[in-house]
């Protein structure tokens, strides 16, 4: 097993060297994408008021890096802020072939290195190529045991970030994984129940582990190293995963990057079969609300635990399945704002919320329907109306299209950046020149001058 581990971190290291010599066009265009959808996210998270109270206890002293509501703060502080609003509400990209967010990881870490330490945009996109591979390896090494018992966020973001910003410094896929292994003793057991439980807590281990990535990159240049037994011991006698023989023996032909995944939706992505599911009854004719008398969800075991039917902020009412569910039926729309701390106290939501009953979706199809929802809405009447929705849309069957993707951040950023769009279109679609600096790039996208304060 110790020799298995030793071959996979080889073959890891080696797929990390090549980035060296540059990334494949399609690997450019998908990071670019990321990049944008993750930045827009950030840009509509820093919008909400906990955000902004958050954000202003991360200027303190330094301007290194831009924080994405203009304002600047040390690069460490900068990637601290960037990381809560990317995940606020829950657009930020994700990765479905293990439970994790590489984006959110990688990003905002890099980003801020990218700015400080005047790198290109090319430089940028191979720094988040980078820590997305090592944080969705590890993900997929050591899979989260079901039911999910401790966050990704907690456990892996500092992976994410050491890796991509140990890149930018070093261009050594073998000083990334050194930088990757100290990151990993300074993971945190986050309990995934806080976030059902809607802690915004859980909203800071992102950002904890941007900053835990760059003192762990930190670490390695002083000599304050971990060992390659680092990761196994961390996630197998720490967080009590199994380390998956399939990745061990596994030599992905391509970069993880390419199999993430965009979201229309600002709710948890287990629920959203079952929230196209009530669109899809809400939407039909005749339907009125106020007429429901029972809901049951079958759906699948991810979704299951997600049973709050009072859920007390924002964060919570994204991570409950009978919250989601109400909304889209109350209101009929599936827009960020239905997910917002507007429609938790709404009193036809708060009406239907205890109606729901969740059950198990028997028997569970295979991937790419692991994830399927179907929902039976009993009225008053004693009719019932059910919609199914197999797999929602943005999964590996049912992708966004580059365009949505564009078309979604420039929606999110058009008050805030009107730029933003335009400018996100000309980066992804390479019109933008990859040895441009970053920090003019982003200044551009931003509308402000690169280092100025607003």
């Amino acid at each position: 097993m110790v020799d298995d581990v030793v071959a996979w971190r080889t073959a890891l290291a080696g797929r990390l060297d090549s980035l060296g010599d540059g990334l494949p066009s399609g690997v450019r265009r998908r990071a670019a994408l990321v990049l944008v959808d993750d930045l827009a996210a950030m840009v509509a998270g820093h919008a909400h008021a906990d955000v902004a109270s958050f954000t202003g206890a991360m200027h303190g002293s330094g301007s290194e890096a831009t924080v994405l509501d203009g304002s600047r703060a040390a690069r460490d502080r900068a990637a601290a802020a960037n990381a809560v609003a990317a995940g606020w509400d829950e657009l930020d990209e994700g990765y479905r072939p293990a439970t994790c967010h590489g984006g959110l990881y990688a990003v905002p870490a890099a980003l801020a290195e990218a700015e400080a330490a005047r790198a290109s945009l090319g430089e940028l996109l191979t720094a988040v190529v980078a820590g997305y591979e090592v944080a969705t390896a590890v993900a997929r090494l050591f899979p989260a045991p079901r039911p999910l018992v401790l966050h990704p966020h907690a456990t892996l973001a500092p992976i994410g970030a050491a890796a991509a910003v140990a890149w930018l410094r070093t261009r050594s896929g073998g000083a990334v994984l050194a930088a990757a292994d100290v990151a990993a003793s300074l993971s945190m057991p986050g309990p995934f129940r806080l976030a059902t439980a809607g802690a915004q807590v859980r909203n800071l281990w992102a950002a904890a582990g941007a900053v835990s990535g760059f003192l762990a990159v930190d670490a390695c240049h002083a000599g304050l190293t971990a060992d390659p037994r680092t990761m196994t011991d961390v996630f197998t006698q720490g967080y009590g995963h199994q380390l998956s023989e399939d990745e061990l023996t596994s030599r992905p032909a391509r970069f993880a990057i390419l199999d993430g995944y965009h979201k229309l939706y600002a709710a948890c992505q287990y629920t959203h079969s079952a929230l196209e599911a009530a669109r899809d009854l809400a939407s039909a004719p005749g339907w009125d609300a106020d007429q429901v008398e029972s809901i049951e969800i079958a759906t699948h075991p991810l979704a299951r635990p997600l049973d709050s039917t009072a859920p007390e902020t924002a964060l919570g009412g994204k991570f409950s399945l009978p919250h989601v569910i109400a909304a889209v039926l109350a209101t009929g729309r599936d827009d960020a704002e239905v997910f917002s701390a507007g429609h938790l106290h709404d009193p036809q939501v708060r009406d239907l919320r205890p109606r729901v009953r969740i059950v198990p979706y028997a028997p569970l199809p295979g991937a790419p329907h692991d994830r399927p929802a179907r929902l039976t809405v009993r009225l008053r009447d004693g009719s019932t109306r059910t919609a199914t929705c197999l797999s929602a849309v943005g999964g590996p069957d049912r992708p966004l299209t580059e365009n949505q993707v564009l078309a979604k951040a420039a929606g999110l950023t058009a008050d805030a950046a009107p730029a933003f769009g335009a400018q996100a279109r000309s980066l992804v679609e390479g019109t933008t020149a990859d040895d441009r600096l970053w920090a003019d790039v982003l200044g551009l996208m931003l509308d402000v001058t690169p280092g100025a304060t607003p």
